[in-house]
């Protein structure tokens, strides 16, 4: 799995002296210059005790950059090369801790890194720029240094908001320096994204950091409906990092409407094509989980009962219990609001995909879809009730992880079955409802 060091002083002793520019001038000049605009502001200290290296300075004497009002972020400044990146950061950033971002409120933007599967997101990009290519990129080779330029240049998969005149743009840039000095971050071999968000305007960095998180959610799930790139913004309760099917629309719009967080995130977790197909299916399911208690919610405002026990699902499920005190029952409730029977039926339009569905021979123990025996779906057939129960019955073999086999001795859907590598169907299937479901309970965008 990838792997995120914190904040760890060692992680520079790796970098070659010649990873910044010569310096211009000295060491000494350097900090003094940086304790002239520290001294601008309350929430910044540069501390260091007077030693150069001429006389025998050592990393641990390196002149640091704390910021204290903003949980403690700090620069060690290792060279005088590095001043320029320092110097706009204490200059004019406010930096996002619990995102690794930086704000710089004059500019009005704000640039964010971002962790996922970069595998993924390499290939989205050659898609997008080099939609003939059609082998994988050499990343140290001639094609990918093209890549890692036009990142760094211009950014990728640029949107921008146009009709309410604010100016708001979004689109990925290669890390920039001042935002691996501030964090530890690798480079990643120049095509480590970052995100940058433009025309923010915030009272405070706490309303920026909700901007950031609204806007950048969205946007970046969005990328991944379309690219199916797997990214997401930093959270400091990650230890994930940068490690080395379906169809995708190659269109990216500004985001107009605020998806929720934890959602988006399971959603780009599911994209990421080097985990297990099992994990996969999973994350998507926790999306629909995730809107469990919404959807029982508002059947029980709809039925107009008092409580959630007493409310019923909406499809009839003869010979067990209908109360939405039951998992099962609120999956029933979160597709039923989430998805039409029209736009299911559109779905099964694929012919492969239902044939897929409909055979109990690829995964067996769950409900499997009706045909009208000649391999086709059943004319104006609401198949919804049938997917709830296949999805939840896929659930039940993947969770009950327990020996022996799950309720009534069902068999497990083990990590290395057969059952495990012919998910494919099924994997599309539980995506495109979780994707339903994040759109159904979106909010618009300010």
């Amino acid at each position: 799995m990838e792997d995120i060091s914190q904040y760890d002083d060692d992680l520079w002793d790796d970098f070659e002296d010649d990873w910044f520019a010569p310096p211009e001038i000295t060491y000494q000049e350097a900090v003094e210059r940086l304790r002239t605009l520290a001294g601008q502001r309350a929430d910044v200290v540069v501390e260091w005790d007077g030693k150069r290296k001429g006389d025998g300075r050592r990393w641990r004497d390196d002149a640091r950059v704390v910021f204290t009002g903003a949980g403690g972020p700090r620069i060690r400044l290792r060279s005088a090369a590095q001043l320029p990146y320092v110097e706009r950061v204490v200059g004019s950033g406010v930096p996002l801790p619990e995102r690794h971002a930086i704000w710089y409120p004059q500019q009005g933007v704000i640039t964010a890194r971002l962790v996922g599967d970069f595998d993924q997101f390499h290939s989205a990009l050659v898609r997008s720029l080099l939609p003939r290519q059609k082998r994988a990129v050499d990343l140290e080779g001639p094609l990918g240094a093209d890549l890692a330029g036009v990142l760094a240049s211009t950014g990728a998969f640029q949107v921008s908001e146009e009709a309410d005149g604010s100016g708001r743009s979004l689109r990925l840039v290669s890390v920039p320096p001042e935002l691996s000095l501030l964090y530890n971050t690798r480079d990643g071999g120049g095509l480590s994204p970052s995100l940058e968000l433009s025309g923010v305007s915030a009272p405070d960095a706490a309303e920026a950091q909700k901007t950031l998180v609204a806007y950048g959610t969205s946007y970046l799930f969005g990328l991944a409906r379309a690219q199916g790139a797997s990214l997401r913004l930093w959270d400091d309760g990650y230890r994930l990092g940068s490690r080395r099917g379906p169809s995708y629309s190659t269109k990216l719009r500004f985001p107009q409407r605020q998806y929720d967080t934890e959602p988006a995130e399971l959603y780009g977790a599911g994209n990421a094509a080097g985990r297990h197909p099992v994990e996969r299916w999973l994350k998507y399911y926790q999306v629909l989980e995730f809107y469990m208690p919404k959807a029982a919610a508002q059947e029980v405002a709809r039925q107009g009962v008092a409580k959630q026990d007493q409310a019923q699902s909406p499809y009839a499920r003869p010979g067990r219990t209908r109360s939405l005190g039951s998992e099962q029952n609120q999956l029933d409730a979160v597709i039923d609001l989430a998805v039409t029977q029209a736009e299911v039926a559109g779905l099964l339009r694929d012919r492969e995909l239902f044939t897929t569905l409909s055979d109990p021979a690829v995964i067996q123990h769950v409900e499997t879809l009706e045909d009208d025996g000649s391999g086709a779906p059943l004319p104006g057939g609401d198949y919804r009730a049938a997917i709830s129960s296949r999805v939840y019955g896929i659930r039940n073999r993947i969770v009950h992880m327990k020996e022996g086999g799950g309720r009534r001795g069902t068999p497990l859907l083990g990590l290395h079955s057969r059952e495990a590598r012919d998910l494919a169907a099924d994997l599309r299937l539980v995506r495109y409802l979780a994707e339903k479901a994040m759109e159904h309970w979106a909010t618009d965008l300010p």
